[in-house]
């Protein structure tokens, strides 16, 4: 019989090659799946990465946008480190 056994620390390399495998996988299925519907997968990249940061208006808008996420990320982490739970996070940010 097969047994699933935990390791007793994680390798160091997966620890930082994991992330970078799963974003790289999931770039090429985002490139593959602009080209299944014909359209142009670079400009689709070019849109998602470079756009938003080459001009002053795109870093206004995402300093925006990440302004409420990055609040409200920090107070959910104080929340946790003083072992408070607190699933009202979307909430508060819908109501301001």
């Amino acid at each position: 019989m097969i047994r699933i056994e935990a390791r007793p620390e994680p390798s160091v390399n997966m620890v930082y090659a994991a992330p970078l495998i799963a974003v790289t996988l999931t770039m090429i299925a985002g490139v593959f799946l602009f080209m299944m519907m014909g359209k142009d997968p670079g400009l689709a990249l070019y849109t998602f990465f470079v756009e938003p940061v080459s001009n002053f208006t795109g870093i206004a808008e995402l300093l925006v946008k990440a302004t409420p996420l990055t609040l409200i990320g920090v107070g959910l982490s104080v929340g946790f480190r003083a072992n408070v739970w607190n699933i009202g996070a979307e909430g508060q940010l819908t109501m301001g």
